[in-house]
């Protein structure tokens, strides 16, 4: 490509670069057409400044293609669906939910990475701005990119990489917030380094990263505008610059496209259930004010008794306190669900931390609104092995140090022995009882195989509130049919806990 050309992609990207910021700066809402010589067209939708979706006429790019790409839709599958779409008029990912092959979180994810592949390709291909119309249309499973996710997809296509002979410091920028990136763990590794300005040998030595892969990151780094050089300075000089330990949520990337599950009362902060979630949090205070305790495992004696639920909507409710830090981390490497119930992806998490051998905790870490969160990263076919490794006991005491309030999502008691290892590493234990669901058998069997002193009391799920005496009115009853959260005193419970928790 002759330098000319070259220059005119470049005015062309930038024209295009500036018409998603000006998108998201003014929250505007409408379609932005793109269109090249070879007669490709893009059109990308905003809301509120957020880009909602992508299309075009390349068939490499079409929605179906990601779909299948995702390996759970065959072709006959996808051909079907798109004929109920045009018979029911819908998108043919509500088609696809309706029909229950995928759920709303995998039709969103395929179409993030729908719109975030066609923008990289726009930028590639010389594409320039035709029109921007002001249009409303609503999407079943909206992408949510933000105009920081454009920019850092584009720069980590485009960066030329750092050029290793400067012998300068290398110190981040001053005004930049982080968050708004969503950082791969090891770009957040390299950040978390470069809290003191540090040279280019000594990042490559701390950090352990290839030569290549290093320069590469810190090529996006400085395209992005999120570090500065500054000149070397000398060996016994005290005035050397060096950056205040920036704080924990500086650099957890803040998720802007998650699809909540309905069951998640407490983030509606409405209802009849997140008060019951608000109640069983001051009882845990109530009792962490006589010993001090920060780690919680909250685990069932059977699978579906509803634990994992019952730990996104407590968690949920800890880090709505002020001040408070508060992290959930899903240990159940068996069947992981936090990320179902967040509606974000499974990578990176739990198993991916485990599993590198120098990146910090952190690295692993979103954060949604004020809750943080390490999702599970998959499933493993020796849970027990992976979960009893000394750096699963130092993600613990790390996370300690950090947070207020760490929930860890274990797995059931029946018929494995992961709770077991999961509960070993924490401070107290939630029993969760489903009723109607969890039996006498189970429940006596987990009884005596859990820790008694670390056995901190005891939820029952799926409880209708009009068994117990609220002060609430008829209108709360109501709400939601089930799911609602109590404890009250159960004779039959195998061993009785030191707390009943709830109203």
């Amino acid at each position: 490509m002759s330098a000319g050309i070259k220059e005119m992609s470049k005015v062309a990207t930038d024209s295009v670069l500036n018409e998603i910021r000006r998108a998201h700066a003014d929250n505007r809402t409408g379609i932005l057409v793109l269109t090249n010589d070879a007669g490709q067209r893009v059109e990308v939708f905003f809301r509120e400044g957020m880009i909602e979706a992508a299309s075009s006429n390349l068939p490499p790019h079409r929605l179906g293609h990601y779909l299948q790409k995702q390996g759970t839709l065959s072709p006959r599958e996808l051909d079907n669906m798109q004929t109920e779409a045009q018979r029911q008029n819908v998108s043919i990912g509500e088609a696809i939910v309706r029909k229950r092959l995928l759920n709303q979180i995998e039709v969103a994810s395929a179409v993030r990475s729908q719109a975030v592949e066609l923008l990289v390709y726009v930028f590639s291909n010389g594409f320039s701005v035709e029109s921007f119309t002001g249009s409303l249309r609503s999407y079943y499973a909206p992408a949510r990119i933000t105009y920081p996710h454009v920019l850092l997809e584009h720069c980590r296509s485009t960066a030329t990489p750092f050029q290793a002979e400067f012998n300068g410091r290398i110190v981040l920028a001053d005004g930049v917030d982080l968050t708004a990136f969503p950082w791969r763990p090891d770009e957040m590794y390299v950040l978390s380094e470069l809290r003191h300005p540090n040279t280019y040998d000594g990042l490559l030595n701390v950090t352990g990263i290839t030569d290549a892969n290093l320069r590469k990151t810190l090529g996006v780094f400085a395209a992005l505008g999120v570090i500065e050089t500054m000149a070397a300075q000398p060996a016994d000089d005290s005035s050397a610059v060096v950056k205040a330990e920036f704080e924990f949520e500086h650099l957890i990337p803040v998720v802007t496209n998650a699809v909540l599950n309905e069951k998640l009362e407490v983030a509606k902060n409405n209802s009849f259930t997140s008060e019951q979630f608000k109640n069983l949090k001051v009882h845990l205070s109530e009792a962490t004010s006589k010993a001090p305790l920060k780690v919680f495992t909250i685990s069932s004696p059977d699978p579906q008794d509803g634990k994992s639920l019952i730990s996104a909507n407590l968690a949920f409710s800890f880090a709505m306190d002020p001040g408070r830090r508060a992290i959930i981390v899903d240990c159940d490497l068996r069947s992981p669900s936090l990320e179902k119930y967040l509606g974000v992806s499974s990578e990176p998490g739990l198993l991916q931390y485990l599993g590198n051998g120098h990146l910090s905790p952190c690295c692993y870490v979103r954060r949604l609104e004020n809750l943080y969160f390490m999702t599970a990263g998959g499933t493993a076919p020796n849970p027990i092995e992976i979960l009893s490794m000394h750096k699963m006991r130092q993600l613990v005491e790390h996370l300690k140090r950090y947070f207020d309030t760490v929930i860890l999502d274990a797995p059931p008691y029946s018929p494995i022995a992961d709770a077991r290892v999961v509960t070993g590493l924490s401070d107290a234990l939630i029993m969760v009882l489903r009723r109607g669901k969890t039996t006498y058998g189970s429940t006596d069997r987990a009884f005596k195989a859990i820790d008694r002193n670390k056995l901190l009391g005891v939820v029952f799920n799926d409880v209708q509130p009009m068994l117990f005496h609220t002060y609430y009115s008829s209108n709360y009853y109501h709400h939601g049919g089930k799911g609602y959260v109590y404890s009250a005193e159960d004779p039959k419970v195998a061993a009785k806990p030191k707390h009943y928790l709830g109203s």
